[in-house]
């Protein structure tokens, strides 16, 4: 069984993530309009887990909600609150109610988040999580050994950060299992085409699918925010100007979004776009128009091949 986005990446299609933050709450209704707007968008859309370390829906049970309204659902899984018996356990039941898409992390640590007196777990580190992964995908093993008696049908995903860290390290994902790559938010363009050459060099975009993060900017806060409180950001002195003078930073936060999206995927290697936003997820079909990626081309029915 092979994933929408599987079978889109395989077919050379440049494609469209997005993301949800599942809400902090039992209510479906509020994530099924959040999907249901941008489910002709987007290609796929990433669930976050527990981000920050708050406690929200699970990305699993929000994928599922996704999936029912005909949104494909990428689920990421992070290691920092569950042992290898849980994670493969919703694993396994993930492939069983139909996702297949999973974005493997180390997540974010309780301390930060609204219960600093969990204890964090952090059985497995994101290299390990992968590892066991495609060892019960390929293998028909779980971690102990164990014989499962279906392989489940994974489709893994990693992130990377081309700020601040080496193509290399995307690199060792890769090795440890990885079929593609979301990358943080990307501002400096001649960075991240540095970062670019460096995976050309390396063939890691032969090995896996490389999707460029794109940040939706509402206003100057959000450009300073992400400035000068999300390390590894690297916004550019450019960027907040621009948002400074902009007399409508909402259009004008649309139009750089929209022109990062144009740039990214005009870069030999880079597969797609993840698109982000912070509590303004309406804002990303207005940045696929805007990109002139729309209408979304057919799914293709050819049986992908290995990254």
């Amino acid at each position: 069984m092979y994933s929408i986005l599987q079978q889109r990446l395989a077919a050379g299609q440049k494609v469209i993530t997005g993301e949800i933050a599942p809400p902090k709450g039992a209510e479906r209704d509020a994530l099924v309009k959040l999907a249901l707007g941008l489910r002709d968008y987007v290609d796929a859309v990433n669930l976050t887990e527990n981000q920050r370390g708050m406690v929200r829906m699970s990305a699993l049970g929000a994928g599922v909600i996704s999936q029912q309204v005909g949104l494909e659902p990428i689920v990421q899984i992070t290691c920092q609150h569950r042992n290898r018996i849980a994670l493969q356990a919703d694993l396994l039941s993930a492939v069983a109610l139909g996702i297949h898409n999973f974005t493997c992390m180390t997540g974010d640590h309780p301390q930060n988040g609204d219960h600093p007196e969990a204890k964090s777990v952090l059985d497995l580190n994101s290299f390990q999580l992968l590892r066991m992964l495609r060892q019960m995908r390929d293998e028909g093993k779980t971690h102990s050994g164990g014989i499962l008696k279906d392989k489940p049908g994974f489709f893994l995903g990693a992130v990377a950060n081309p700020n601040i860290e080496k193509a290399k390290r995307a690199g060792k994902k890769i090795e440890a299992g990885a079929e593609f790559i979301q990358t943080q938010i990307i501002f400096d363009l001649p960075r991240f085409r540095a970062w670019m050459g460096e995976a050309r060099t390396l063939g890691i975009h032969q090995e896996a699918h490389i999707l460029a993060g794109v940040m939706i900017l509402r206003n100057v806060q959000g450009a300073i925010l992400l400035r000068d409180a999300l390390p590894g950001s690297l916004v550019p002195a450019g960027v907040v100007e621009r948002m400074t003078a902009a007399a409508d930073p909402e259009a004008e936060g649309i139009a750089l979004a929209a022109e990062l999206v144009q740039e990214l995927l005009s870069i030999e290697g880079v597969a797609g776009v993840h698109l982000m936003s912070v509590g303004w997820t309406r804002a990303m079909p207005l940045v696929v128009a805007k990109s002139g990626l729309l209408p979304r081309p057919p799914v293709p029915q050819t049986r992908p091949k290995t990254p």
